[in-house]
């Protein structure tokens, strides 16, 4: 495995960029500093995503409100404080029991921006087709989690 690539400094808070996703905001905090990103994601959504997995490493922090992470194929309440840890190829997804939250995503090996730019394009020119989603989600590397058997 190759080292893991990161650029040293400090990253004015101030200096993001903002996408929505099918209602929920996206602050892409730090996405040019090597094979890290942060991103910040406030959320209302009760559904989730559909379970799915990705080829890169990610841990999830709840700093508000409360959301139910799905890891494998159990859900779990999780507070603010919370932090799920998810090495790539577990199956996961995420939902907002009630009110809003707001995580915290950092991924390793990430190529989640690229992702969040172009679904964010999508949504912006009124919601895509479902196959133009799901082949955009194929070339960055997520798979839906019925397809991981």
């Amino acid at each position: 495995m190759a080292p893991l690539a990161m650029r040293a400094g400090v990253v004015d808070g101030a200096a993001f960029e903002r996408h929505e996703l099918f209602g929920d905001e996206v602050l892409l905090r730090v996405v040019d500093a090597g094979d890290v990103e942060v991103i910040e994601y406030r959320s209302e959504d009760r559904d989730g995503p559909p379970a799915h997995a990705h080829p890169w490493d990610e841990i999830e922090y709840v700093i508000e409100g409360a959301v139910d992470f799905l890891v494998g194929e159990t859900w779990t309440r999780a507070p603010a404080g919370s932090v799920q840890m998810l090495p790539r190829g577990v199956p996961h997804s995420v939902r907002v029991p009630s009110g809003s939250a707001r995580l915290l995503f950092v991924t390793i090996g990430a190529p989640y921006a690229g992702f969040a730019r172009e679904v964010s394009a999508l949504g912006a020119a009124g919601y895509p087709a479902v196959d133009r989603l799901l082949e955009i989600a194929r070339r960055h590397g997520l798979q839906p989690a019925a397809t991981l058997t």
